[in-house]
């Protein structure tokens, strides 16, 4: 594949309801809605680029996971966190070179914050402003300690507060909710809500100081970088790539990636998807499958390029002089003329720890397809929006039909020899595609 060609380095930053779109300070960052899992896999970061996560959906979406965050840091990319739930992701992942800032950072790092739920709010869709329906704990117990300070809370009000905050569920904690349920306290309740009016919860006050810090220290290294000089350490944890990268590896975080990764630069189509049009339309593709298992599995073993199939077996510990009668290695019509060891190695396949068939787009999956003249492919064969799904059943006798085979232990075959893991991951990733426009294929293939 071609190198990917230079761009300046790209800053993200993932807000929603800590701080309102009117408060975001204009400058280098782009701003985008509550990270969830799988968003920076789809930005296709580079070395150089900086991400602050500030806010992170938990609870109806999958969340940030943390291989994820350890998978950017080894690439190069510069990750900080603060606020809310990306401040708790920095004060998990300190060690591995994420940095955090901010008082709700500092909260979790020493241990007075351990749940997601300490951050949580309820918000409306980033559609209607993401903004805050709900009050959160951290906020609650900051204010308490500010207006205790002040003195203008009492030792026993402010427990009275935090039990109320504390009693609440993180959806329902509203400020008409923190007075309803206050009782006696309901004097000392409204106090804090106004105190929180007027200045702010420390969930914004910690948004807002991160971004205006990375805003100048990215002023101060780019004149630094225009005359010449090195840039400062500015506290990203400068030697964290190597441990993310010893740390975060893992076939379900490789997966992941491969998932979320655009086929190229700034693409809505996933390499993933790329694959899948490939291994499910390319007739050829068992022979791509084939070649790119033979290269895999001799640099695994450390034998050349060029050896038989029949060496590549036996060092991954099968018996030599495979049976061609064995269940694996009986012929399809598509590998009648392989050896009964191609077929066996094609059809068993796996990437170390022996999970992933394929963790990116190799050349012989490619086969000379230009990126670009993939991209439009795919995008020509997918499903269009709001489509009804199609029940797997359906699927599974389209691509019998398309593969050319009849017999349930054949179809099991062919999917393998085109490099799924089984036929469910075949027809799973088919549901990407236009149904009638696979049916179509399927007629010519026959023609």
């Amino acid at each position: 594949m071609t190198a990917r060609p230079a761009r300046p380095p790209r800053r993200i930053a993932f807000v929603g309801p800590t701080l309102a779109a009117a408060e975001r300070p204009e400058g280098s960052f782009t701003y985008l809605p509550p990270v969830r899992h799988g968003d920076l896999f789809a930005l296709d970061l580079r070395p150089g680029d900086q991400v602050l996560v500030i806010d992170g959906v938990y609870q109806h979406f999958a969340p940030i996971r943390h291989k994820e965050i350890l998978a950017v840091l080894a690439l190069g990319v510069r990750v900080a966190g603060t606020a809310s739930l990306g401040a708790l992701r920095a004060a998990e992942l300190a060690g591995f070179g994420m940095r955090g800032l901010g008082q709700v950072y500092t909260a979790a790092r020493c241990g007075e914050l351990v749940a997601d739920a300490d951050v949580g709010v309820l918000h409306a869709a980033d559609g209607d402003g993401g903004r805050r329906l709900t009050v959160a704990t951290v906020a609650v117990r900051h204010a308490v300690a500010e207006l205790a300070a002040a003195g203008r809370l009492s030792a026993a009000e402010g427990a009275q507060i935090r039990q109320v905050a504390d009693s609440l569920h993180f959806t329902e904690r509203s400020e008409q909710a923190l007075l309803h349920h206050a009782g006696p306290a309901r004097p000392a309740m409204r106090r804090l809500l106004d105190h929180l009016a007027a200045h702010g919860d420390v969930k914004t006050q910690d948004a807002l100081s991160a971004l205006r810090l990375l805003e100048a220290e990215f002023a101060a290294e780019s004149a630094e970088e225009s005359a010449g000089q090195s840039a400062r350490d500015s506290g990203w944890g400068v030697a964290a790539d190597a441990s993310a990268a010893a740390v975060w590896g893992s076939s379900y975080g490789a997966e992941w990636a491969f998932e979320r990764r655009p086929v190229r630069g700034g693409s809505v189509v996933g390499s993933r998807h790329a694959l899948a049009c490939l291994q499910l339309f390319e007739p050829d593709f068992p022979e791509r499958h084939r070649a790119y298992a033979r290269r895999m599995a001799a640099d695994s073993v450390g034998l050349p390029g060029g050896v038989g199939s029949g060496a590549l077996l036996g060092a991954a510990g099968f018996a030599p002089a495979t049976r061609p009668d064995a269940r694996l290695a009986r012929p399809t019509a598509a590998t009648a003329h392989w050896s009964a060891e191609d077929r066996l190695l094609a059809r068993t396949f796996r990437l170390r720890p022996g999970r992933l068939v394929y963790a990116d787009l190799p050349p012989e999956a490619l086969a000379g397809t230009g990126l670009a003249e993939l991209e439009q492919w795919c995008l020509r064969l997918a499903a269009p929006a709001g489509q009804p799904p199609v029940p797997p059943v359906s699927w599974h006798a389209l691509l019998r039909r398309l593969w050319g085979v009849r017999r349930p232990h054949e179809y099991r075959l062919a999917a393998l020899e085109r490099g799924f893991r089984d036929e469910a991951e075949a027809a799973r990733l088919a549901a990407a595609f236009h149904p009638a426009l696979v049916a179509l294929l399927t007629e010519r293939a026959a023609a």
